[in-house]
């Protein structure tokens, strides 16, 4: 609301504003001047119009009205169905509307009179004359038809406006503002008609059956020039020109008589449906390539189907069975105003991302009803049923016959293929306890790849906290979760759909359930450490303090597997704590016990010290393990099969790895382990550790010995304070 209120003080605010209001003022002025033309018509005391003549309420009896006398006149006007018609249009030929309309200047003059005389004739078949005043029209006696047709217009005309208000640069919203005043314009033309009074004056009959044809000329000409220019453009400026004027050439001829009669502007407004639907055909195969017009032409073709559609085929059966003057004049706008609301919704390009579900929904009810009518009509008028028999297996048929086509249709060209609820279970678990953030942002990105096929799958700075959709569909937002940075994903099913509500609450089941089993892991890892650590305490505090004691009364020979012991509960502990430690004191310690080892071995050993100047670099607890026993289980090799004398280890080391090199002047290794085919576990153990580290170890022999390499990757971090 805020944003709303700020954006009404700038200046296209402000401008939008004042058309808007201007809009108002004209609807407001246009729905007086119906009211001012329907109230010159005029009533009598006592007596309804029906259909096909005029019934006197008198004494609790309803009496026919045969004809009509002016005081001044002897003679009395006898009435006709044909008087009381309400589609002017429907009249079959020009000589019988010239009729019509000097029969209601007749009445129209008997009607001037304060007072007339009708011949009435009753029940039991005798006829009299009675006397009754002749009134206005009252606003309570408007019929049914004057409304819908005064609401139609009005809500054609304010969505019209208001949707080029919105949009005042697109041809498509111009076009459908003015598509949406002509539907005013016909509504304000019949009000003298819809309104139902006894007679019409002539005058304002003929006026308003011109305006009305104006407006249908330029309803029928900006509908072909909006389906020619949206959602595509199919043709130029010049030809669009041209079809705008092919309109006025039709009104000209309406005028001077040359379509044969007055229903000939309705085959126009049918042959320009026809157009319609093969602009349609054109317009669907040259959107192909852009999801968010084919959204927007779906709309367009299901309201004209529908709307447009309904209309046709019901004035086309009324014309062949002669009875159009006798088609609900309601009818007519209403279904209109189905069509122009769908098209005003497709320009609008209103939530295009539901256009698709809303539309087949609406389609595959339609086609229910629509099943369901001619087959109880079949059974009726064919089968020779019962209507409650028929209805009620009609209703089977459709149930059992329809609605599960209907189904299978729906998740065919509908329905977007997803996982299953075990492969979602799966693959969200296997990014969620993922080892480290490449894999884990690899494998959401496969995820989604394989959800929804985009196009285009890029980084955004600007994250959103929830899954949201952007530009009519087209884009699809997704926030950063656990370590995983904030992504845009691109026109979903390789370009051919659009994002929608089911893709955001997808996408946010899915972030729930990782944030859930992130916490679940976190709070078990928490609870592991803390037993470890619990664990490494008694280790250091109870066994290795007797393994110490012990060295005091050990002799020689016991000593080195006492030290051992301990080198290895010390290691352990190492591990099960879950701290990192810094990479220079893990190398002090192997060094350390590699060179009392190599010592007691009686090697020569050549390790520098762990220089000063390298960057602060930490191993966790399981790098350290592997790291540890790796080198301890080389050095127990060369002790235990090198027959060397001599032991040399280098280091090099960067922000993200460590190499070690061990080189013996020993015998050197089998050429089974070198084709890596272990004869015992020892050397086969470094390979398991180094790999559950994303390390990996080399076996080579030199002219005099063998060298082993180890590649550690590593993590650079700052230190928090000075070493």
């Amino acid at each position: 609301m805020r944003q709303w209120a700020e954006g009404c003080f700038t200046k296209a605010g402000r401008k939008n504003a004042l058309k808007l209001g201007l809009i108002l003022i004209a609807a407001v002025i246009v729905s007086g001047l119906s009211f001012h033309i329907a109230l010159q018509g005029k009533s009598i005391e006592g007596v309804t119009r029906t259909e096909g003549g005029l019934t006197l309420q008198k004494g609790g009896e309803a009496l026919r009205v045969l004809a009509l006398r002016h005081p001044n006149q002897s003679e009395s006007f006898i009435l006709s169905p044909a008087d009381f018609v309400t589609q002017i249009e429907g009249i079959e030929t020009y000589k019988a509307l010239d009729a019509y309309l000097a029969r209601q200047g007749d009445i129209s003059r008997i009607l001037e009179a304060r007072s007339i005389f009708m011949t009435v004739k009753a029940a039991d078949g005798r006829t009299f004359e009675t006397q009754s005043r002749v009134t206005s029209l009252p606003v309570q006696s408007f019929a049914e038809g004057f409304w819908i047709a005064m609401i139609v217009g009005l809500l054609a005309f304010l969505v019209g406006a208001s949707v080029w208000t919105l949009k005042p640069d697109e041809p498509a919203t111009r076009t459908l503002a003015v598509n949406g005043l002509s539907m005013l314009l016909a509504a304000v033309s019949s009000s003298a008609a819809f309104s139902e009074p006894v007679a019409v004056d002539p005058l304002i009959a003929s006026i308003g059956l011109g305006v009305n044809h104006v407006a249908t000329v330029i309803f029928g000409s900006t509908l072909l020039g909006l389906f020619l220019h949206f959602p595509t453009r199919l043709v130029s400026a010049r030809t669009y020109s041209y079809v705008m004027a092919s309109g006025l050439a039709i009104f000209l001829l309406d005028q001077f008589r040359l379509l044969g009669s007055p229903s000939g502007m309705m085959v126009y407004c049918l042959a320009v449906l026809i157009g319609v639907l093969i602009i349609l055909i054109i317009q669907f195969r040259a959107t192909r390539s852009s999801a968010r017009s084919r959204a927007a032409l779906l709309w367009l073709g299901l309201s004209v189907l529908v709307g447009a559609g309904s209309w046709g085929v019901t004035v086309l059966l009324y014309l062949i069975q002669g009875q159009y003057h006798l088609m609900p004049e309601s009818f007519l706008f209403l279904s209109f105003l189905l069509l122009y609301c769908g098209i005003a919704i497709g320009v609008a390009r209103f939530r295009l991302f539901e256009v698709a579900d809303w539309a087949f929904r609406i389609f595959f009810f339609g086609v229910a009803a629509v099943l369901f009518l001619l087959l109880d009509a079949l059974l009726i008028y064919g089968v020779r049923l019962a209507p409650s028999s028929s209805v009620g297996l009609a209703l089977l048929a459709v149930a059992f016959g329809y609605l599960p086509l209907r189904d299978l249709l729906w998740r065919r060209f509908v329905h977007t293929r997803t996982l299953s609820e075990s492969e979602m279970m799966s693959s969200v678990l296997d990014m969620a306890f993922a080892a480290d953030p490449l894999q884990r942002n690899e494998r959401w990105h496969a995820l989604v790849n394989r959800l929804f096929t985009p196009t285009a799958i890029t980084l955004t700075s600007d994250g959103a906290a929830c899954p949201q959709i952007e530009e009519d569909g087209l884009f699809l937002d997704l926030p950063a979760f656990l370590d995983i940075p904030a992504l845009r994903l691109a026109n979903p099913r390789s370009g051919r759909g659009l994002f929608g509500p089911r893709d955001v609450e997808l996408i946010d089941q899915i972030i729930r359930l990782s944030n859930k089993a992130a916490d679940g892991l976190n709070a078990y890892e928490r609870g592991a450490a803390e037993q470890r650590v619990k664990l490494a305490k008694d280790l250091h505090d109870t066994v290795s303090g007797k393994l110490i004691s012990g060295l005091g009364v050990a002799d020689e020979a016991a000593r080195p597997f006492i030290h051992g012991a301990l080198d290895d509960i010390r290691d352990i502990a190492s591990t099960l704590g879950s701290n990192n430690v810094p990479i220079d004191h893990i190398m002090a310690d192997i060094r350390h016990e590699a060179a009392r080892r190599c010592e007691a071995a009686h090697l020569g050993l050549d390790w520098p010290v762990w220089p000063d100047d390298l960057p602060f670099i930490t191993l966790s607890a399981l790098q350290n393990k592997a790291l540890s026993a790796s080198v301890r289980e080389i050095v127990t090799n060369i002790i235990k099969h090198a027959q060397a004398t001599r032991v040399v280890v280098r280091h090099s080391v960067s922000s993200t790895h460590l190499n070690l090199a061990v080189w013996d002047n020993g015998l050197g290794f089998p050429t089974s382990v070198l084709e890596g085919v272990w004869n015992g576990q020892g050397l086969k153990s470094v390979c398991e550790r180094l790999t559950q580290v994303n390390g990996r170890v080399q076996f080579t022999n030199a002219n005099m010995g063998a060298s082993v390499e180890i590649d550690l990757p590593l993590k650079a971090l700052v230190p928090e304070r000075e070493r």
